[in-house]
């Protein structure tokens, strides 16, 4: 029998969640797997790259699908599979009123970090939970969940499938530079905030940091130019084939952000894959996928990072070493035909239950789009539920300000307080948030913007207004100076 998987994505792009999902589908095809592969991408925008790669995997994809489109697409699936991350399409799918299926609900998140938190609903509405890191599943989530001991069956580890093939023959290029790499998205969201002055306080004569993705580079050739090291940069902006960039590096610098809620990284599988050594911070999933001293080196802080980049300059046999350890690791534990069976095993344990109805456990239709940011947020969210229902406004400006001063990721990344703005511009509260993020950013007109518009769309007026006065304040100092 062919089972028909349905994905649910909230975007087709060249990143991570995409390009796992055409891996799996493309290892099924080539272990001659009795599957039928098809995509629903929630948004209409889909990268011309993600295009070309679903048509030459040979999965067909249906973009911003209509509910009749979604509904009969559903109906047609033995199983739903949503790649799932916080962001307002995703909740919104799981909240619609759709007909029985059978859920699966991929992770593609560390889990405790806002927004991109996994809460208690997230785990009980699917029929099978299948996370991509195994500090996921020691989440405090799991131990007091209100699910069944026996339901707990249900919970599984499948990490994200990096398509290899990329680097099939892999072999590295001769160099006259010392080059440290970086892949992946570029901004502070991903990225530590000091990955500039960190990299240039590296004492190497001859290195060169080579960064490829898109995001920021204008702000970070500023910097370098400012910290004096322009020409210790190179910024390539994205690069399909990291073939020819992999070939040519000797240390993978892979510092992310304190709040990452990266899981199974595939730049940083690929990097590994192709021997080169990386440099790390514990943040995230990544502390589970480098072994420090065996396949890798992690850090705690800015100065061991340029001391660990420094120390692999200085010893390359280690370097070799640590670069061998981290292919055997890598080609052992992310195969991704083995990691596909496990799926295709998952799959097979779901099709013993019959599909059935999947009611969001709380009734956020009847809920504002803030209400369902909140619970986005689990009890990571406990300032915004202050703020939406203070029991006075001293609790109320208290709240206001801890969002304030909201981490980068909260306040401007995926799944944050900007997106859910933009995804639903008439919340008044939404709007107030926004402000928030832009007082303390000392954007001040943007802010008071915001908070015109909170009070336009309903927001409670003292609250709201006590932030105006600061912000008028500011405003009237600037034009004085």
């Amino acid at each position: 029998m062919t089972l028909h998987i349905l994905h649910i994505i909230n975007r087709l792009s060249g990143d991570g969640p995409t390009r796992s999902l055409l891996a799996m589908v493309k290892y099924s095809k080539c272990l001659g797997l009795a599957q039928e592969h098809r995509i629903l991408a929630l948004q209409e925008a889909a990268s011309g790259l993600a295009r070309l790669l679903a048509k030459q995997v040979g999965v067909p994809f249906l973009l911003n699908p209509s509910i009749e489109e979604v509904e009969a697409e559903l109906s047609r699936a033995d199983i739903v599979q949503l790649h799932f991350w916080n962001c307002p399409e995703n909740y919104e799918f799981l909240r619609g009123d759709w007909p029985p299926i059978r859920l699966l609900i991929w992770s593609k998140i560390l889990g405790d970090q806002a927004p991109q938190i996994i809460t208690q609903d997230i785990i009980a509405v699917s029929d099978f939970f299948v996370a991509t890191n195994s500090l996921t599943l020691d989440l405090m989530v799991f131990e007091f969940s209100k699910i069944e001991l026996q339901s707990r069956q249900k919970i599984g580890l499948v990490s994200g499938v990096a398509d290899f093939d990329r680097l099939s023959n892999f072999q590295t290029q001769l160099h006259s530079t010392f080059n440290v790499g970086y892949i992946g998205t570029v901004n502070f969201a991903k990225m530590h905030p000091d990955y500039m002055s960190m990299s240039a306080a590296i004492q190497i004569s001859d290195i060169r940091f080579i960064v490829c993705g898109g995001g920021i580079e204008a702000e970070l050739k500023q910097q370098a130019a400012t910290l004096g090291v322009t020409e210790k940069f190179n910024f390539r902006g994205y690069v399909e084939n990291i073939r020819s960039i992999l070939s040519i590096l000797d240390v993978f610098g892979y510092p992310l952000c304190p709040e990452t809620y990266a899981t199974s990284e595939k730049s940083l599988q690929e990097a590994m894959y192709a021997g080169i050594p990386p440099v790390v911070f514990p943040y995230g999933g990544v502390k589970s996928l480098v072994q420090h001293q065996e396949t890798g080196l992690v850090v705690e802080n800015e100065r061991e990072y340029q001391q660990a980049i420094e120390y692999l300059y200085h010893n390359p046999q280690e370097r070799l070493k640590l670069g061998y350890n981290a292919q055997q690791y890598i080609r052992q534990h992310f195969d991704g035909k083995n990691l596909t069976r496990k799926m295709h095993q998952i799959y097979e344990q779901m099709m013993r239950s019959p599909k059935r109805l999947h009611p969001w456990p709380d009734d956020l239709s009847s809920k504002t789009s803030a209400e369902g940011f909140v619970k986005s947020l689990g009890n990571a969210g406990s300032q915004f539920a202050i703020s939406l229902q203070p029991q006075s406004f001293e609790e109320a400006v208290q709240g206001d300000q801890l969002i304030a001063r909201s981490s980068m990721l909260l306040a401007q990344g995926e799944g944050g307080i900007v997106h859910y703005r933009n995804k639903n511009p008439q919340d008044g509260f939404l709007r107030f948030w926004t402000g928030l993020v832009f007082y303390h950013k000392q954007q001040f007109s943007k802010a008071l913007t915001e908070f015109e518009a909170a009070i336009a769309l309903g927001c409670d007026y003292r609250q709201v207004n006590w932030f105006i006065e600061k912000v008028l304040h500011q405003i009237d100092q600037k034009g004085k100076s």
